[in-house]
């Protein structure tokens, strides 16, 4: 997701997977091509590619149960596609190496989570070969390895994904990515999908990313001081006290008044507000782009400010080391805003299971995400459209993502079943958040996520807002508008957008 939190590794049982450079268990009948840089530079180079093969010919290693279970699965596949509208399985009849595809990354989440697919339908592993670039995925270099490839070499992207930082760079390039909907993602195959994920990964009204993941946010609260300061720590009291900002306020004078912080620092609440946003901040006139900041902005700049002036925090900032300490049970804060791959971090940082819980606090908001695209050129449009429709709208699929890997995943259906008893009995979230199920949690929020207004230029927008906040919290800036005009002057200097 793109995140960069330290964190505890694990299998989704354990600990929570955030995705960052972790093994998938159990991989590998297919190939993965590890392409990995030194931590000094800033490019990629082909002198440091390693591939790892662990393909075996399956031709021979295949038992015949296993084959007998494949083709059942493929028939039953294409059995419910033509009674559903879902995306039918291709028949590999006639394949040769020109079939196959690459799936790029810059770390090994997405290989793992494509590898549940590939473990339902081994048919195919033959035929896709996974590329890991081992690079930061929202930085310049990722972007650049992922263009050179798809303009040049022989291992073309068929499958791209990227975090929701950067994804729009390619997702709104009708040169490089393909149009979802002329590969059978149609609105009955993704019915499934909550609104936000279509809204994000749709471009001049063609469906041209999807993702596999609902990154809803939550607040996770101490149930301690839960029933120290507000009588009680079930969920239905915490949100009552936490149901907007003003209700906020309340209960953080309450925390304060018996000695606690109610957040770690003021930009514990940026994600939340910012998806509050009323309109695009950048729009086109049709000769140009112009700046339209909107509210989310000055609401967000005002909120930091009111906690960071208040004494309702420790002031820290995002993922420093007192923001991160204060995850241990000897701190005094309350509760931190985060998403589901965020309790793998507060695990790694000293928060103990059992002593958390979770609601959809002031409002709903997303953090992060991983979208999908397919290469505008790919060798085999029939396997990509096939092995997303399966990642990102098969229940089964989506309900073993969860119990694998602890992610919290786009799909309605999945969800309903993980709430209704088919969540394992050992996740890693459950565990943390003393019993309680999280799949009822995020799924509720996912439901009020809008990503309508996003842009392509939000993820520098919102580093310049981080500039600001933390001047104006500090006295740099003496007014609200100081702030937005610095974040002005950077989108026009740097972006070349202004007003």
């Amino acid at each position: 997701v793109g995140n960069n939190a330290t964190s505890s590794k694990g299998n989704g049982n354990d600990t929570i997977d955030t995705g960052d450079f972790s093994k998938a268990s159990g991989e590998n009948s297919n190939t993965t091509t590890t392409v990995t840089t030194e931590s000094t530079t800033e490019t990629t180079t082909n002198d440091t590619v390693v591939t790892e093969t662990t393909t075996e010919a399956t031709t021979e290693a295949k038992t015949e149960a296993t084959e007998a279970a494949s083709d059942d699965a493929t028939e039953a596949t294409e059995a419910d596609a033509s009674a559903t509208g879902a995306i039918a399985a291709p028949s590999t009849d006639g394949w040769d190496d020109s079939k196959k595809i690459y799936a790029y990354s810059w770390d090994e989440d997405f290989s793992k989570k494509m590898n549940v697919v590939l473990d339902k339908f081994p048919e195919y592993k033959d035929y896709v070969e996974f590329v890991t670039l081992g690079v930061s995925g929202t930085t310049d270099e990722y972007k650049t390895a992922i263009d050179t490839a798809l303009t040049s070499g022989d291992k073309y992207p068929s499958l791209i994904p990227a975090d929701n930082d950067v994804a729009k760079y390619w997702s709104e390039d009708d040169t490089k990515t393909a149009n979802l909907t002329d590969l059978g993602f149609t609105d009955d195959v993704m019915a499934n999908s909550y609104d936000f994920a279509k809204q994000y990964g749709t471009y001049n009204g063609e469906l041209k990313a999807v993702t596999w993941q609902a990154t809803a946010g939550s607040v996770f609260y101490r149930r301690d001081i839960a029933k120290e300061v507000l009588g009680s720590d079930d969920p239905e009291t915490v949100q009552a006290a936490l149901a907007d900002w003003d209700k906020f306020f309340e209960t953080a004078d309450k925390l304060k008044n018996a000695g606690y912080k109610i957040v770690s620092g003021p930009s514990d609440v940026k994600y939340a507000i910012w998806d509050t946003q009323s309109q695009p901040w950048v729009t086109d006139d049709g000769s140009s782009e112009k700046l339209t900041l909107d509210g989310a902005v000055t609401e967000y700049l005002e909120t930091g400010k009111k906690i960071y002036d208040g004494g309702y925090s420790n002031n820290t900032a995002l993922w420093d080391s007192s923001w991160a300490a204060d995850m241990a049970n000897d701190s005094k804060v309350f509760c931190y805003f985060g998403c589901p791959w965020f309790i793998g971090s507060m695990q790694g940082n000293g928060a103990v299971d059992g002593n958390w819980g979770a609601v959809t606090g002031p409002t709903s908001y997303h953090w992060g995400g991983t979208y999908v695209m397919v290469g505008k050129d790919t060798p085999n449009p029939e396997l990509c459209a096939f092995l997303l429709y399966e990642l990102t709208c098969d229940p089964d699929v989506g309900v073993d993502i969860t119990n694998k890997t602890g992610d919290c995943v786009n799909n309605k259906a999945a969800n309903e079943r993980l709430i209704n008893g088919e969540l394992s009995s050992d996740n890693a979230a459950q565990k943390f958040l003393g019993g309680q199920n999280p799949i009822e949690v995020w799924a509720a929020s996912a439901e009020g996520i809008n990503l309508s207004n996003v842009t392509y230029q939000d993820a520098s927008i919102k580093a310049f807002i981080d500039e600001a906040a933390t001047a104006y919290n500090s006295g740099t800036y003496t007014s609200v508008d100081d702030a937005v005009k610095y974040i002005e002057d950077k989108c026009a200097s740097e972006l070349g957008i202004s007003k």
